[in-house]
């Protein structure tokens, strides 16, 4: 529930260490929710591997012993990436408890909202970016978005998801959806 915790979380993914040593390249890093191609999609990739940075926000916010569970499927590439999380996790003194499971059994206990974290694959539905707005900024408590299944509550995307959605101009659209990633990065 702490929100300086998953601002620390940011600084202890060893991105480039799991995209060219572990991944051997087949994958790059992208830290926002549109897919590179889909208009309003951010390149930049803000965050990158700082324990000693971790660990200060940690301590300015008083947090100690920290600890989370992952949920994962128990095959590649997921277990792996989750063992390397669990490795990098450690260096700035988090603890990560992988629960190894069957995809289907992660996908339900994400569903039932019985997990801290979970490593999922995403598929945009189709080629537009409120597939995935819709997805990872919208929260209405209603349906079961990523937002709402993590329990993301951010009502001001809520009203910009829909207001992009409804925008006629491409270029205003465009931005829209930009800003949202922004403060998805952000918060």
């Amino acid at each position: 529930k702490n929100p300086a915790f998953w601002e620390a979380a940011r600084y202890l993914i060893d991105y480039q260490g799991i995209t060219k040593d572990l991944l051997k390249g087949q994958y790059f890093v992208h830290q926002s929710f549109l897919p590179v191609g889909l208009p309003g999609a951010l390149k930049d990739n803000p965050f990158s591997f700082d324990p000693a940075k971790a660990k200060a926000i940690l301590a300015k916010a008083g947090i100690t012993n920290a600890s989370l569970t992952l949920d994962v499927e128990n095959k590649p590439p997921f277990i792996t990436i989750a063992q390397a999380l669990q490795a990098s996790f450690a260096e700035g003194g988090v603890k990560v408890e992988l629960l190894p499971a069957a995809g289907s059994q992660v996908y339900s206990r994400v569903r039932a909202r019985q997990h801290q974290a979970a490593i999922r694959l995403w598929i945009p539905d189709y080629f537009d970016a409120h597939s995935n707005a819709s997805a990872f900024a919208y929260n209405d408590g209603k349906t079961s978005t990523v937002a709402g299944l993590n329990g993301w509550q951010i009502p001001q995307l809520n009203q910009q998801t829909l207001a992009a959605v409804a925008e006629a101009d491409p270029a205003k659209r465009s931005a829209l959806y930009t800003a949202m990633q922004q403060e998805l990065q952000r918060s």
